[in-house]
């Protein structure tokens, strides 16, 4: 059982510590939440289409029942990340090897199942009438996993490359069984994840030049090796000169034109028309072209600030925590989550080719709510672990019981 110091016994520098940790904890939760109810409203107004579409084919069919399933995930997410934040973390670093495993099980079984999966990326697990997707779990289990292994390095022990070898082959092996799925997208974000973990550890710049050229090579094949994806790159670049195309548009022309016609105050939630029309993977990939259109400029600003606030959130958790487990776990969920969150903005607004990312807690997707809120109760665990900062939520509570005994009393 862990030890917790009263707080007033605390020394200045671990006050200071205790008070940026606080702050840094609220801020993260405050702005996840917010995120997960704007990304749930967008989903309801996303899925209008096509469960408009579903009821009237099948009267039976509950309307919205999508949309009402992502509610679901979200509050199974909040539990589930409320359960991870009553772990000491220290059980995680130890059992890490497992949770990483079992993704890698999982996912290879995603190709065992075969089948074409959808748009070329066969990424989801069939269970009867329930589908999961692996990968989202695997990017939570490799940044448990690859912090334990990097903690127990030293910078100069990282910057030898023998010793970082069974990092990198774990790193790699998440890696691998995603792209041989067909998702390359989400192998760009392991990519991003593993290679920016591992460089934040302290690995110099210039030991990344041959990995990064491996990775680029790679990359390269992937893309000519698949039509579809050449297409994509063709259509990016032949977009970044020219203006969106009014007779034969892609889907990033859609995506612009409802940006468009959402202005700076938009159109109004459920008002958007683009998502009628050829706007594909609206209420997925491609949803936040839906809230420019519906919430405006003034939607989009506050998607892009809740993330910088998020990452600022965890950036300080980072910076402040005591234990560099602790601290890697906290730059993996920042390099995951707002990494992948501006990847996928950069898409919808065309300034990468389209690679089919969903937005974290933002876009519909089971897998990808409940195991984004994991990884925010995973780092919830670390800061709890700070002298003082439990103590501080516990104090609080004690004076609100208080503050209702006066008030009853008083009646």
């Amino acid at each position: 059982m862990n030890h917790y110091e009263p707080v007033d016994t605390l020394s200045p520098t671990e006050l200071a510590r205790r008070n940026v940790i606080l702050q840094s904890l609220l801020l993260m939760a405050a702005s996840a939440l917010m995120l997960m109810t704007i990304g749930v409203f967008m989903v309801f107004s996303a899925t209008a289409p096509s469960s408009i579409s579903a009821v009237s084919r099948d009267p039976s069919t509950p309307l919205f029942a999508v949309a009402l399933r992502q509610s679901i995930y979200a509050v199974i997410g909040i539990i589930g990340a409320a359960l991870l934040t009553a772990v000491p973390y220290k059980i995680l670093q130890r059992v890490a090897i497992v949770p990483l495993m079992l993704g890698v099980v999982l996912q290879t079984l995603v190709l065992l199942q075969g089948g074409e999966g959808v748009a070329g990326n066969n990424n989801w697990l069939r269970l009867g009438g329930f589908a999961l997707q692996p990968s989202e779990f695997l990017k939570l289990a490799m940044i448990i996993w690859l912090a334990m292994m990097l903690a127990r390095l030293t910078v100069p022990e990282i910057q030898t490359s023998k010793t970082i070898v069974i990092p990198t082959i774990g790193f790699l092996l998440a890696t691998g069984v995603v792209v041989l799925g067909g998702d390359v997208g989400t192998g760009l974000i392991f990519v991003l994840i593993g290679g920016g973990m591992i460089w934040l550890a302290g690995l110099r710049g210039r030991q990344l030049i041959r990995p990064g050229y491996g990775f680029v090579f790679l990359a390269t094949i992937l893309v000519v090796i698949r039509p579809s994806r050449l297409y994509r790159v063709g259509d990016y670049i032949t977009n970044l000169l020219t203006l969106p195309d009014q007779i034969t548009p892609t889907q990033s022309d859609y995506a612009l034109f409802a940006f468009g016609s959402g202005g700076v105050t938009g159109a109004g939630l459920g008002a958007g028309k683009e998502k009628w029309r050829d706007l594909a993977e609206a209420h997925t990939d491609f949803i936040f072209a839906v809230i420019g259109e519906e919430l405006g400029m003034i939607g989009a600003f506050t998607i892009i600030l809740l993330f910088l606030a998020l990452g600022w959130a965890l950036l300080r958790i980072a910076m402040n925590h005591h234990d560099r487990y602790a601290q890697l776990l906290a730059v993996g969920a920042a390099l995951w989550l707002c990494g992948q969150a501006f990847a996928n903005m950069w898409v919808v607004t065309g300034l990468l080719p389209v690679f089919g990312i969903p937005l974290p807690f933002v876009s519909m997707g089971g897998s990808s709510m409940m195991a984004t809120v994991w990884m925010l109760g995973v780092v919830a665990a670390t800061a709890l672990d700070v002298p003082g900062v439990r103590e501080s939520f516990t104090a609080r509570r004690g004076l609100v019981r208080h503050a209702r005994a006066l008030i009853r009393r008083k009646r």
